[in-house]
């Protein structure tokens, strides 16, 4: 499956349009950092989009989404409390128009577009990127009704930090209340100790 095979639709998001994603509060080794994203380090290829050869940040369009997408993930049995005070939900506002492949929809044709066959939608998310695309529009495997954007280095550089949370307010046991929500809607339960 290539760009020319699927002939996707193209949509041009206009500025400002807000977007949420968890990641790490402190960067490890090797991670980038671009404009308030930590993002894992380039070439890794773990993710459904990631490319060889730069930084691709994934966010949703909720808080909820989000942590469904990274935490709280349908094939998860449990979740340990370290993982949650390891990470922040942040947001970030895109500051111009971005033009993104819009694959909403095209997943009852084309399962692999939600499949672990990364290596197909890798190669799909290369060619994006050849078009001069910033990135990619995708439904959430994991929270129905909602999208994801996989945002090329691109579309990384036409957006803003506008804050960020702690997932668990440091010194406490209070966890924001999008992760209660997204814990509870889940019922993936939480492991402390």
């Amino acid at each position: 499956m290539n760009f020319q095979d699927l002939q996707p639709p193209i949509l041009e998001l206009a500025a400002p349009h807000t977007w949420h994603r968890v990641q790490r509060s402190r960067a490890r080794s090797g991670s980038v950092r671009i404009k308030g994203y930590v993002l894992a380090p380039t070439g890794g290829l773990t993710g459904r989009f990631d490319l060889a050869d730069e930084p691709i940040a994934y966010v949703a369009d909720s808080a909820e989404t989000a942590l469904y997408e990274s935490v709280f993930r349908r094939e998860v049995r449990s979740c340990h409390w370290d993982r949650l005070t390891e990470r922040s939900l942040l947001t970030f506002e895109t500051r111009a128009n971005l033009r993104l492949v819009d694959l909403r929809g095209l997943e009852e044709r084309y399962p692999v577009l939600q499949s672990m066959r990364y290596e197909t939608s890798q190669a799909f998310a290369h060619d994006c990127r050849a078009q001069g695309l910033h990135g990619i529009l995708y439904a959430s495997a994991q929270h129905p009704h909602h999208g994801c954007v996989c945002l090329f280095k691109a579309g990384i550089e036409h957006s803003k930090k506008l804050g960020s949370w702690p997932l668990v307010e440091p010194g406490t046991d209070h966890l924001l209340k999008s992760v209660v929500n997204a814990a509870r809607g889940s019922q993936v339960p939480l492991i402390q100790g």
